[in-house]
Parts: structure tokens; C-alpha cells; sequence
């Protein structure tokens, strides 16, 4: 058991073992008190005054007095006779003045359990029983017991049951803790793997939710680094062709001084393309980490495809692609203009870069219910159906565009612009020929 557990457990016990002190305490008091304070009320009591009354207004004091000797040795309610005037017990027995005062205020309710008699020579008595838990047994019955003492026996029960509860509650409360630290030490040596979810049971409390949070972490987690992982082995992958054909460029010059040009000339090229890579890297880094903020404005969106048409058509003629743009009406949303451009255009250059030459790219605007869509489009072979959800990862660019140049980056920069401005990119397959990529946008 770890120290949780024990600081749960000494904290519920001393909790519990106080409460238990704190009610036995007062139920003593209470007895105590009632035994000195009060007058039994009870049916025999009642009767026995009754009969003592009229024995003290018919026998006189004398007469009383012998038959509360008699009652005495007999199991009866011991009747006690106390002058009014001075409070002295008619057998001289010990008399607390708060029980002769509350047995006064009863006499003065005439319930009978006290009365108050009045002699011919101006004498008073107050007679009553009082409850003091020394009671003599009736016939048959065993002996009352002894009050006064303290209740040790049902607080050491009470004590007893404490000790359980109280380790099955520490015990309760420290598992789940306990199956959580195992997770975070785990987890901290890179066993992004483990999960607490299961250990949990059918908890349902803020403790079981803190193990699915965990379980959601070590995912998150696990996803990010294989991400980085893949990233990292794809970005070698693409740095090592450039710089192979730079180093393969420097060895020609050396051997070749003639074909010095040349041989500067692909490794401008290279370094270009390796710094076209960095770039996108770093700009599809930024949008994954979520630090880029981002300051929307009001947004045209048919002048902002009308200019990506605009400049793509010098790409698209070397191909003999027509690039067409379907806008019936003026839509205005709010989103960053120079961001949104980047992560259209992306989608725009990637249609022209896969379509056939002599064929065609659509643009197509469409307004619906708190949203717009672009639709863009070409009439080339497709991608895979498994691969669909795939072109939109880095470096991912599917069997039909192996071929192609490019590293597979601008699909993933256009999916993370369109999410940061609370939007959704998907990519289908057209009937019979042709390919789709759909931004859903709100306005």
C-alpha cells in the first residue's frame, strides 16, 4: 500500500473514531442527565403516587412513612416524599434540587406523576418517582443495568466497524490513483501503449474520467510521435535525392571544369527544391502545432478563385488545360485572405498537376445552409478508394502520382488551413472518369 492509501485511511478513521467519541460522549451526558433531572412517568409510578397520596391525606405522615419502609424491600416504584417548604426527603434520602424542582413543574400539569398534597396543619408534600435508573426489578424480570457508565462497548463496536470501512474506502479511492502512477511511469519511459481504461471497471466518477483522459494523452501521444517519426523518415527520404544529385553535380565539375555551368545550374535547382520543401514543412509545422492565430477579415470568395484561376493559367496552358470557374453568386465570409489562397491554390495545382493534358479543371461554387462549398475537379484516373483518406497526410501521394514531381505536402497544408478556419476537406472519386476534392467552409 502506498502513502495515498494510508493518508486516506488514517483520515476517514480519525473522522469516523471522532464522530463515534463526539455521539457516545453526548449519549452519556444525556443518560446522566435524565437520571439526575428526571421523574418517571410511567403507568406503575402513577399508581404507586396515587396510592401514597391518599395514604399521606387519610393516615397522615406516620402512616406514609411506614409504608414507604414497607415498599422498600418489595420490587416497586420507590416512591419519594419531599416537604415543599425545604425540599427534605420525608426518609431522608438524598434528593437533587433539579429533579424536586422538575418534579414540581409536573405536579403543576396534573398528570399524577407528581402531586403536590396540602395537610389540615398547613404542611406540604411533593410526592413523586424518581428516574434515576435505580429502579428495583419487577418479578420475573433480570436486573436493570447500572447506568452512569460511559458506553465503551458500542463505541469499540463502532470503532471495529470504522477500521473496515475506512480501509475500503482508502482502498476505494487510492486504486485508480495507484494504476494511474503506474501509467505515467510507464509513459514516461515511451510506453505510449499502456491504458488504465479497462482497470477502471464500471467506475463512474471524476476518477474514471481522469483514466479515459489518460487513455486519450497516451493515444494523442502515440499518434503525434509516429507522426514525427514518419515525418522525420520521409523528409530524409526527399533531402537525400536533391543532395545526391548536388553531390553528383559538384563530382562532374571536378572531373569536367567545361560543364562548370551545367553542373551549377542543377544544383541551383536542388537547392531551390530543398528550400521549397523547408518551407512547406515549416508552414505545415505550424498549423499542426496550432500556434499560427489567425486574422480573418471579410473575404470574397469568388474574387479570391477568380485571382488562384488567374494564376494558375499559366501552369494549366503548358498542359493544355482549361481551367473553369462555376460562380453564380457573390459569397462573403470571414477567414485570413492570404492563408485561404495558399490552401485553395494547393488544391487547384494538384488537379492540374494529375489531370490529363487537353482536358479540363472546375472550379465550382456552392452556397448552402451556414456553409459554402468548392468543389475542385478534374476528368483524370482517380486515386484508390483506400488512399482517399490518405492524400491528405504529408508526403503521401498515392500510386497514380508516384511518378509525378512534387513531395505530397500541399494537400496536408490545404486540410490544416481549412480545419483552423472551422472547416472539412474530403476527396471522392467522380462516375464514370474523374477526381474531386470538396472545401466545406462556413460562413
Amino acid at each position: 500500500m502506498g502513502k495515498l492509501f494510508w493518508k486516506f485511511f488514517a483520515f476517514f478513521l480519525l473522522a469516523q473514531l471522532t464522530a463515534i467519541a463526539g455521539v457516545g460522549f453526548y449519549i452519556w451526558v444525556e443518560k446522566n442527565n435524565q437520571d439526575i433531572l428526571g421523574v418517571e412517568t410511567s403507568r406503575p409510578a402513577r399508581v404507586t403516587v396515587e396510592a401514597a397520596s391518599a395514604t399521606l391525606q387519610h393516615g397522615g405522615v406516620n402512616a406514609l412513612t411506614q409504608l414507604l419502609k414497607q415498599w422498600q424491600t418489595k420490587p416497586l416504584p420507590q416512591v419519594y416524599v419531599a416537604a415543599t417548604n425545604n425540599g427534605l426527603e420525608l426518609l431522608n434520602r438524598p434528593l437533587k434540587a433539579t429533579t424536586f424542582n422538575a418534579a414540581k413543574i409536573l405536579a403543576e400539569q396534573g398528570d399524577g406523576f407528581a402531586q403536590t398534597i396540602r395537610l389540615s396543619d398547613g404542611s406540604s408534600y411533593l410526592l413523586f418517582v424518581p428516574d434515576h435508573g435505580r429502579k428495583p426489578p419487577r418479578m420475573g424480570e433480570p436486573p436493570p443495568h447500572k447506568r452512569g457508565l460511559f458506553p465503551f462497548k458500542p463505541m469499540l463496536a463502532g470503532a471495529l466497524a470504522s477500521l473496515v470501512f475506512a480501509y475500503l474506502l482508502a482502498w476505494y479511492f487510492s486504486k485508480p490513483i495507484h494504476y494511474l502512477r503506474n501509467a505515467f511511469e510507464q509513459a514516461s519511459q515511451g510506453k505510449l501503449e499502456v491504458r488504465v481504461g479497462d482497470a477502471m471497471g464500471s467506475r463512474r466518477d471524476e476518477l474514471a474520467d481522469l483514466g479515459r483522459e489518460f487513455d486519450a494523452m497516451a493515444a494523442r501521444l502515440g499518434s503525434l510521435l509516429q507522426g514525427q517519426t514518419r515525418l522525420l523518415h520521409h523528409v530524409s527520404h526527399e533531402l537525400r535525392s536533391p543532395l545526391a544529385r548536388m553531390q553528383m553535380a559538384l563530382g562532374l565539375a571536378r572531373q569536367n571544369p567545361d560543364k562548370i555551368d551545367a553542373s551549377l545550374a542543377r544544383i541551383e535547382r536542388e537547392a531551390v527544391k530543398m528550400d521549397k520543401l523547408v518551407g512547406e514543412l515549416l508552414e505545415l509545422s505550424r498549423y499542426e502545432s496550432g500556434v499560427v492565430q489567425l486574422k480573418k477579415s471579410p473575404v470574397v470568395l469568388n474574387q479570391l478563385l477568380a485571382s488562384i484561376v488567374e494564376d494558375a493559367q499559366f501552369e494549366a496552358q503548358t498542359k493544355g488545360i482549361a481551367l473553369n470557374l462555376v460562380a453564380t453568386q457573390q459569397i462573403q465570409l470571414s477567414a485570413q485572405p492570404d492563408v485561404l489562397y495558399r490552401a485553395i491554390e494547393n488544391v487547384v495545382r494538384n488537379a492540374i498537376k494529375y489531370a490529363p493534358e487537353q482536358s479540363e479543371v472546375t472550379l465550382d461554387l456552392q452556397l448552402q445552409t451556414n456553409y459554402v462549398i468548392v468543389r475542385v475537379s478534374d476528368v483524370g484516373l482517380g486515386v484508390k478508394e483506400s488512399e482517399l483518406e490518405d492524400i491528405f497526410k504529408p508526403f503521401v501521394r498515392g500510386v497514380s502520382g508516384s511518378q509525378t514531381e512534387g513531395h505530397g505536402v500541399g494537400l496536408a497544408i490545404a486540410k490544416q488551413v481549412v480545419e483552423a478556419h472551422g472547416g472539412s476537406v474530403r476527396a471522392h472519386n467522380m462516375q464514370p472518369t474523374g477526381f474531386c476534392v470538396e472545401i466545406k467552409l462556413p460562413l
